[in-house]
């Protein structure tokens, strides 16, 4: 919860509702490049007004969802190699439930 909060704040500041790409301090318009919240709301803006093609928009989320998706992917994959790798080392030196007794 430490960390959700902020990275909420960041992402609901850095999302363009409340203020353009052009006004954002530096930390606000880098975090709206990666932020999938931006994309959505530009993408609700152009449907709305009508004046530009939401499928920009659209096509930058899905590659955001991709990359964070590969991401943790990798993540995951190297993690649980990592864990069961100590499983069997622990599961070597110990001894059995029943010879214990």
């Amino acid at each position: 919860m430490i960390v959700n909060i902020p990275i909420l704040l960041i992402q609901t500041i850095s999302n363009g509702a409340t203020m353009s790409r052009d006004m954002m301090p530096t930390l606000y318009n880098w975090m709206s490049y990666i932020s999938p919240m931006y994309y959505s709301v530009q993408g609700h803006f152009a449907n709305i007004f009508g004046n530009i093609s939401q499928m920009p928009y659209i096509f930058s989320m899905i590659a955001i969802g991709l990359v964070s998706m590969l991401i943790n992917i990798a993540i995951i994959t190297f993690a649980s190699k990592k864990e069961s790798t100590e499983i069997v080392q622990n599961d070597k030196n110990s001894t059995p439930i029943m010879e214990r007794q």
